[in-house]
């Protein structure tokens, strides 16, 4: 498959916008608020996030799907999936893993209204916190730099002193849709800081953005607080990976 130049990519937004699931991802690509790769070939267009949410477009035939998968297993791009023969393709291929995932979308026009709890205050993800936070989740995974998550993104800590204890931030953004990822500390979990944080982006990206939310369908913690927050689980999709070590 064919690298597209960043400069090019603009011209690739009505080939995103056919994409049916996650769609803020590719589109936050094409429509230049963050980064990402372009790979294009006779039949189909695969849309790389920063990240590595990979996101195809078109059909391919045999050669294309046996580039997809070396793809996978070759850049480690995590392939996002809703078509069930196409993951059942790649999956015959080999040497890959299959990882449920669910989207929920935002039905509610307003962000919920929740309290920090005692001893925390909230402060927004800053240049400090933008190089400071680490973990699974931080948006120095999603974004290229702390400008460009300021010009584009938005996000919010809650701290215990200098400590970063839970954050919530927009890891992908179009036009229309933002997408939140949140991260607690180990030691700070089960206390409502998540919920707290991620209200605080809702609030933030409301009504310019529509709020959208994924996870690992194992992931129930992820789910539980989606849920509470007033998001509903709208559709479903396959994770394609190399497995992990």
């Amino acid at each position: 498959m064919k690298i597209i130049n960043s400069n090019d990519h603009g011209k690739f937004i009505k080939y995103a916008e056919e994409i049916d699931i996650c769609r803020v991802f590719p589109l936050s690509i094409v429509q230049r608020f963050q980064s990402g790769s372009i790979y294009t070939s006779e039949n189909c267009v695969l849309f790389r996030h920063r990240n590595n949410f990979t996101f195809l477009s078109g059909t391919p035939d045999e050669n294309e799907l046996s580039e997809i998968h070396e793809l996978i297993l070759s850049e480690n791009l995590k392939f996002i999936c809703s078509d069930p023969s196409l993951s059942e393709s790649i999956s015959q291929l080999g040497a890959v893993e299959l990882i449920p995932r669910d989207f929920y979308s935002y039905p509610a026009e307003t962000a919920p209204e929740l309290q920090i709890p005692d001893g925390f205050i909230i402060r927004s993800i800053d240049r400090e916190l933008f190089d400071s936070i680490t973990g699974r989740v931080p948006p120095s995974l999603y974004w290229d730099s702390c400008e460009q998550f300021s010009k584009n993104g938005t996000g919010f800590c809650i701290m215990q002193g200098n400590e970063a204890a839970s954050w919530a931030f927009t890891s992908a953004v179009s036009s229309e849709e933002a997408d939140i990822g949140i991260e607690t500390a180990e030691k700070y979990r089960h206390r409502g800081l998540a919920l707290a944080a991620a209200a605080a982006v809702i609030r933030e990206v409301l009504p310019d953005r529509r709020p959208t939310w994924t996870c690992q369908r194992s992931n129930r913690g992820s789910a539980r607080i989606a849920e509470k927050l007033g998001f509903v689980r709208s559709s479903e999709c396959v994770l394609i990976r190399k497995p992990l070590p």
